[in-house]
Formats: C-alpha cells, structure tokens, sequence
C-alpha cells in the first residue's frame, strides 16, 4: 500500500509542476488540446482500470520471489551496486523494447496509438493502448524474475520512467545551452519530440525514455530534425493528415489498417 501511495504521489506532483511548465512556458501553440486531453486521460483510466494499477503491485510480487533465483542473487553484490545496476539494465531493457515495438508489426499495431497523436504535451505520455502496457508488464515481469531485481529498484525504477516520460513529452523546452549538455546523458524534450515525427526515418530514431546513452551507444540518436524543427510535424509517422477522432477509434486502432500516405520528406530521406 505504501508502494502504491510513493507512485501515485510522485506521479501527480510531476504532472502538476510540468502541466505548469507547459502552460506559463510553452514551446508552441497547442491547437487540439481539448479533444486530445479527453483521449489522453480517457486511456490512463482505462488503463488504470485494466492494468495500471496492478503492473507496479505484480512486479513487486515478481521481485519478491525472485531475489534468490535471479542473476543478482548468485553474484552477492552489495545492495546499492545491485539497485543501480537493475535502474541501469531495465532502462537499456525498455530502449529495446520501444526499438522492438516499432520494428515488429504485431507490436507496432499497439504502440502506434501513442504516436496518433497529433501535438505533443505532458498527457501525450499516458497515451498508451492497454494492451500494450499488459504486453509491456511481461517482458518487464520476466526481466525482473531473471535478473533477480529487488523491489526497491522496481520502485525506483518505476518513478524514473513515469517522470522522464511526462518530462520529455512536455510542451516546453529547456534553454539552449542547458539542453546541450543534459541530452548527453537524460532523454530531453527536443529529443524526443524528434521520435514523435510524421517521418519514418526520424520516427526510428531516439528510442529512450530515461536516460539517452542507449540511443548514442547504439546509434539511433538524433540531435536535429531534418527539415528543422519549425517544419517537424507531430503524428503517426508515414502519414500526412491522419489522427483519431474518437476514444472508440483510438482504441479499435490496433485492429484496422490505415491508409499510408508518404511525406515527400520521407522520400528523400531514404
């Protein structure tokens, strides 16, 4: 119950102070947030309902059985080495499976109603099909049991990812010469604004969450828009127009195909 209390605590106050970021500093004008909003938050209460609420609870009660079956058990590090250690390999764990959910068609049916979305604000980071966080809860589940993570670092970890993800999707960006030297090691707005591109090529690139090494070490960082970040365009990539217009459509979406319709920004980039 304490656990549960830390997340959702945290959870709220990181929205409320980047909600308020966004809203007295604003990167750019937010055309559609009314609509996207009620999408948005209509998916974290489904989700809430579906799995939410029991995927920290689960894996919690995954770490608790696992610690004298899992890799750390047998090694007898001392506890802060192995906290870190997990923070650090679930982190390069998630990069891969974001690299995976994109690559793989199956996947990608799911994830791609994240990237439905139109703009991009603070909300954009709940956007998530629930079927996407179950498949998420077991490859999470399944790290854990292996590695012998402790419950701690799940909850650790947990908070870290809830608040580099509100934070890097939030409508606002940090000051030049601050964003120079935080993007060499923490996922930043501007960064992952550039994933969230209409734009294939861009869409498979800056894969992280947390921390921003994963894309840098595997090569899939990408500092600058192609055609500038004035002229970026925030959506589901290989389309030009294409957005849901309802919570029923942005849940059927895995479901049905889509027309494509490639940017010719795309074409020259391949």
């Amino acid at each position: 119950m304490i656990d549960f209390t830390v997340r959702i605590g945290v959870f709220v106050l990181i929205f409320s102070l980047l909600v308020f970021w966004q809203w007295n500093w604003p990167r750019g004008a937010l055309l559609q947030w009314r609509q996207r909003w009620l999408h948005n938050l209509s998916l974290l209460v489904v989700g809430a309902m579906s799995v939410r609420i029991v995927q920290p609870l689960l894996l919690s009660v995954v770490a608790l059985f696992s610690q004298n079956f899992g890799l750390f058990g047998l090694l007898n590090l001392p506890y802060w080495i192995v906290l870190l250690l997990s923070v650090f390999l679930l982190d390069c764990l998630i990069y891969w499976q974001h690299r995976l959910f994109h690559r793989v068609s199956f996947f990608w049916r799911f994830h791609r109603v994240h990237h439905s979305d139109p703009e991009l604000d603070v909300s954009s980071a709940v956007r998530f099909h629930p079927i996407e966080i179950i498949l998420s809860l077991f490859i999470k589940a399944l790290a854990v049991w292996l590695l012998g993570i402790p419950v701690a670092a799940v909850l650790v970890f947990d908070i870290l990812l809830n608040a580099s993800a509100m934070f890097n999707h939030t409508n606002a960006r940090l000051p030049a010469s601050i964003e120079t030297w935080v993007k060499k090691v923490f996922v930043t707005p501007d960064m992952h604004r550039i994933h969230h591109s209409r734009v294939n090529v861009e869409a498979n690139s800056n894969y992280g969450f947390f921390l921003s090494i994963w894309d840098t070490v595997f090569k899939t960082k990408r500092n600058d828009a192609l055609q500038g970040d004035e002229n970026l365009k925030i959506g589901m990539p290989d389309t030009v127009t294409y957005q849901p217009t309802s919570l029923k459509e942005v849940l059927v979406m895995p479901f049905k195909l889509y027309k494509k319709a490639s940017l010719k920004t795309n074409r020259r980039s391949s």
